[in-house]
């Protein structure tokens, strides 16, 4: 049948269906957004001893030692007995000296029978107080 005009028509419950996703979108975008701006403080728990493996914490401490790894990439920072082992990603960006007051987020791992903090992106440490007691947080 050449030449017959066929009109889309979008039916009730297509246009209710169309409605439910939109609405659900806008409210994934929303939440990603606050999200984002909370960062991961809330969610987070204080880390002791006895948090467990894969659990998101947060811990603020004085950095005792500096270590470079063996090919100099990745970080380890010891903050009184707790470890904190940074990546080559995130080490890169971080400017760190013994002395500093830091505050990070990262998940607790064990690696080679010691529980550690990974902390994998750069936003998730703070230098709260650097050198000769400077505070970089104002």
């Amino acid at each position: 049948m050449l030449g017959t005009n066929h009109s889309v028509m979008i039916e009730r419950q297509e246009r209710t269906a169309l409605l439910i996703l939109l609405v659900i979108l806008i409210s994934c975008g929303i939440f990603a957004w606050v999200g984002e701006g909370v960062g991961k403080g809330p969610f987070a728990r204080n880390y002791t001893s006895q948090s467990q493996e894969g659990e998101l914490v947060s811990f603020q401490g004085i950095v005792q030692t500096v270590t470079h790894t063996a090919t100099g990439e990745n970080l380890i920072l010891d903050l009184g007995g707790v470890t904190i082992f940074i990546p080559s990603p995130a080490a890169g960006m971080a400017e760190i000296s013994q002395g500093d007051i830091i505050r990070v987020y990262g998940t607790v791992q064990i690696w080679k029978g010691k529980r550690e903090i990974l902390v994998k992106d750069p936003g998730d440490l703070t230098v709260l107080v650097g050198p000769q007691g400077k505070n970089l947080r104002s």
